[in-house]
């Protein structure tokens, strides 16, 4: 994979949390026997708009540091018309009256069928929470680049412009160097 990404890797499966400007692509590839199969059954191609990634990014980040948090639950209709839910959670708090007691174990779950195969669900650590939390932070931080904005961006100085920004223009033939 010539891409940034981030992998949480099961015994079942491993999942490519894969950035890119206009969301986050999730990629599960189920583990059969030991090997990884990208086309067997409950294999998945998902991408999260940027619209839910803010909420999916706050949401790991808050389980991440053990702070109080609603759940994330994301529904996506793919271009067949299916629809996909992707939900991040944890486990009731175990603490006195309902507090966080910090045992609590958090899932993201990945539901696109009604088969066994199609209804993932991945049991978190931190490290995986952290994988979450700094894709989705990729992901905004790409989104918000010149470099997706467009084919060409103006550059300004105190409001005026002074040059611009040709997207696979090199440095040096920008007059910028």
């Amino acid at each position: 994979m010539n891409k940034m990404h981030f992998t949480i890797s099961k015994s079942f499966g491993r999942l490519h949390l894969i950035p890119e400007a206009i969301g986050l692509r999730l990629w599960y590839i189920p583990t059969v026997n030991g090997e990884e199969l990208p086309d067997a059954k409950g294999a998945c191609d998902i991408m999260v708009p940027i619209e839910a990634v803010g909420g999916l990014w706050a949401t790991a980040r808050a389980f991440l540091y053990g702070v109080e948090s609603l759940d994330e639950n994301i529904i996506i209709e793919d271009e067949s018309g299916a629809q996909v839910l992707v939900k991040l959670y944890r486990d009731k708090p175990k603490g006195a009256q309902g507090a966080l007691s910090g045992e609590e174990v958090t899932w993201l779950r990945i539901v696109s069928g009604r088969t066994e195969e199609e209804r993932r669900r991945i049991k978190l650590g931190p490290r995986d929470l952290l994988c979450i939390e700094l894709a989705c932070n990729a992901v905004l931080i790409t989104s918000a680049s010149p470099l997706a904005q467009g084919p060409t961006t103006e550059i300004r100085t105190n409001g005026i412009r002074t040059g611009k920004l040709v997207i696979g223009q090199p440095l040096a033939d920008s007059g910028l160097s």
